[in-house]
C-alpha cells in the first residue's frame, strides 16, 4: 500500500474549545474494524482505520496527547485511540481511530 491518501490531523484549542487545522499530510490507510448497532432507536456504525504516516517532530506531542487531536479524512472526523511508534524508531506512526456514524 502507498502512502497517497491526504488527511488532516487537528488539535483542540483547549481556551476557544474549537478545532484547528494542525498538520496535513498523507497518510496509508487501512479499515482494521467495523460493527454496527442499534441504541435507542438509533443505527450506529462504529469503524476503526489506521492511518499510516511518516514521522516528524511535529507529530511528536499527538503519540501521548491522543485526546487533543483528532484526523479529518474525506470530510469525516476519526477519534485517535491510539498512536505505535512502532519500536519507537521515528520512522511512522500509525494512528488507530474510530468514525462513528448516527
Amino acid at each position: 500500500m502507498a502512502i497517497n491518501k491526504q488527511i488532516k490531523i487537528q488539535k483542540l484549542d483547549p481556551e476557544t474549545e474549537k478545532w484547528e487545522d494542525y498538520y496535513t499530510c498523507y497518510a496509508e490507510i487501512n479499515k482494521s474494524s467495523g460493527k454496527e448497532y442499534f441504541n435507542a432507536r438509533t443505527n450506529i456504525t462504529q469503524n476503526t482505520f489506521n492511518f499510516r504516516v511518516r514521522y516528524i517532530s511535529k507529530l511528536e506531542d499527538t503519540i501521548f496527547n491522543t485526546n487533543k487531536y483528532r484526523i479529518i479524512y474525506r470530510n469525516k472526523e476519526f477519534d485517535i485511540k491510539n498512536v505505535d511508534d512502532k519500536l519507537e524508531k521515528r520512522l511512522k506512526l500509525t494512528y488507530v481511530a474510530e468514525c462513528i456514524t448516527i
